[in-house]
């Protein structure tokens, strides 16, 4: 609950974003400059009565009714939630990062999902002091319009998380995984077009 409240005050203390709380299941952040951006978060419910899933299905749920298929994916929480967040990536989804411990392992398991996601995963132990920094360069990127390139991008994100632990984020251009997975299933003809 803590990391959700640091998370959701990154944006309630910036100018260049609003944050809706009304909802009781998940909170929006929407660019107030630049060009839209909504990040939609679910809110740490307590799971002894499935009320997680319950949160993430009403999310599901507005996408659906309201025609949005969501390009960007964010898993900031620990890693025994990261099958779940993996279960409602869509083919749309174009970046997915995993910030959480072993999110490394669930490469295939992305890529089922969105066959062409730029994937960015922590080999070992994942932390919010190095989550947060990720989030909020990557989203100004969004909402300034400017493409994003992994070079210079993790440059900047490198010296924004100057934490230990950087050293086991791997950025879409090094992730090995991936890149074989994606190559792999294109000479077989595995891949879905």
């Amino acid at each position: 609950m803590i990391d959700f409240d640091i998370f959701v005050r990154t944006f309630a203390n910036d100018p260049k974003w609003r944050v809706d709380q009304s909802n009781s299941k998940y909170v929006v952040a929407k660019s107030t400059v630049g060009v839209p951006v909504y990040v939609y978060a679910n809110r740490p419910l307590p799971n002894t009565e499935d009320e997680d899933f319950v949160a993430q299905n009403a999310m599901q749920e507005y996408f659906e009714k309201n025609n949005l298929s969501p390009t960007v994916t964010f898993h900031r929480g620990h890693s025994y939630h990261a099958p779940t967040s993996v279960s409602y990536i869509t083919p749309t989804s174009r970046v997915v990062f995993m910030g959480s411990c072993g999110g490394f392992f669930l490469i295939d398991s992305i890529l089922k999902k969105s066959s062409d996601a730029h994937i960015i995963s922590s080999k070992q132990t994942g932390y919010r002091d190095i989550n947060l920094p990720f989030i909020r360069i990557f989203l100004e990127n969004l909402r300034q319009h400017k493409d994003v390139d992994w070079l210079p991008f993790w440059k900047e994100f490198r010296s924004a998380a100057n934490v230990t632990g950087m050293e086991d984020y791997i950025p879409p251009y090094k992730n090995l995984g991936a890149l074989f997975i994606k190559a792999y299933k294109r000479e077989t003809g595995e891949e879905e077009i």
